[in-house]
């Protein structure tokens, strides 16, 4: 269902931004982080809109080479990509138990890939929170095609509704599962954000989620480390990144009880940072391959230069292919996982 052509990509780069903005847009996003001289404190004062910006710019890259659903997985040896993701979606759902007809949230739900692949596998109602427009329109379009626009829909947060991840619009108690996957990394505060999400889930009731983590093997005095963190964080429109455990006391703290928790990249027969590794060729994801990604580059640059891509469309690129410099080297080096699960139960006789 994913967009698959070049004008397409070029169609939708910039998001909801207007295609003569899109350059001075990269620029305020490039200066939010530090190899720009950015720091940590401006990005978490104003991650709402560093936040907006990225995925303006970059769904349209993602959804090109990635497909509907951004994000890594676990993966076994002669498995596809494709499938693995897809596995991940369900041994998410596996995992908090989801019955039919029960009403689940997704927080941060991107474009909605999980989102129909989970209320497909489950038969739930779900409902994905997203600030950013574009996705949101995208999503609310995929979900027509797939005939799951009666059950999900999308809320975007900081519209007239108000709110946002630190400030969900909706009633205490509410649903009967929330997850997450590789999106609470956004928000600028662990506690808050998993402290609202407690606040929203019914009581009894789970919550799981694949975080961005830095493992303990980093360190913070280390400037390769730190190098590779930096990559990482304005490649994919980070404020920080934490460590798994500031994860598991921010979830305690906020009241859950954590049922269990394992990074999910220790033992995986693949690596996950694989699709990105340039050294990989794979017929499956060649968008996503060294020459893949060549071509791609070069395509962009060409549609930027006769006008069917907005100017400031190769920038974005090159900060994405940064990111993905920085995760390959995080996670050949063990210091960085996007896969550190967990699940945390909502008392029955807890109320904050």
């Amino acid at each position: 269902m994913s967009k698959a052509g070049a004008l397409n990509l070029a169609s939708g780069l910039g998001g909801k931004i207007d295609k003569s903005d899109v350059l001075s847009a990269v620029e305020k996003y490039e200066k939010y982080h530090v190899c720009y001289g950015g720091d940590e404190e401006e990005r978490k004062a104003n991650y709402t809109d560093m936040v907006n910006k990225y995925y303006d710019l970059a769904t349209s890259f993602y959804e090109f080479g990635w497909g509907e659903s951004f994000h890594f997985a676990p993966r076994f040896k002669e498995e596809s990509l494709r499938e693995s993701i897809k596995r991940h979606e369900h041994f998410l759902a596996l995992q908090l138990g989801l019955k039919p007809g029960q009403k689940v949230l997704d927080v941060g739900c991107g474009i909605g890939g999980p989102l129909r692949e989970i209320a497909r596998f489950s038969s739930t109602t779900i409902t994905g929170l997203n600030n950013n427009e574009y996705q949101i329109s995208r999503g609310k379009e995929l979900n027509r095609i797939t005939g799951v626009d009666r059950t999900c829909d999308f809320v975007k947060v900081g519209s007239v509704l108000g709110g946002d991840f630190m400030k969900m619009p909706f009633p205490d108690n509410v649903f009967d599962a929330v997850y997450a996957i590789e999106a609470t990394c956004h928000a600028p505060d662990a506690y808050g954000c998993y402290s609202e999400i407690y606040r929203v889930l019914k009581p009894g009731q789970c919550f799981a989620a694949y975080e961005w983590c830095m493992t303990d093997s980093f360190d913070p005095l280390n400037q390769e480390h730190q190098k590779i963190k930096a990559e990482i964080e304005i490649g994919d429109g980070l404020p920080d990144i934490r460590l798994t455990g500031q994860c598991i006391d921010a979830l305690k703290k906020a009241g859950f009880e954590v049922m269990w928790s394992k990074d999910l990249a220790v033992g995986s027969h693949l690596p996950w940072y694989l699709p990105l590794d340039k050294s990989h060729f794979s017929l499956s994801s060649f968008r996503l391959t060294a020459v893949g990604r060549f071509l791609t580059k070069n395509m962009v640059k060409a549609l930027e230069y006769v006008g069917l891509a907005p100017k400031g469309s190769q920038r974005v690129q090159d900060f994405l292919e940064k990111a993905a410099e920085g995760l390959v080297e995080g996670g050949r080096k063990e210091i960085f996982t996007p896969l550190f699960f967990f699940v945390a139960r909502k008392p029955h006789s807890g109320s904050q």
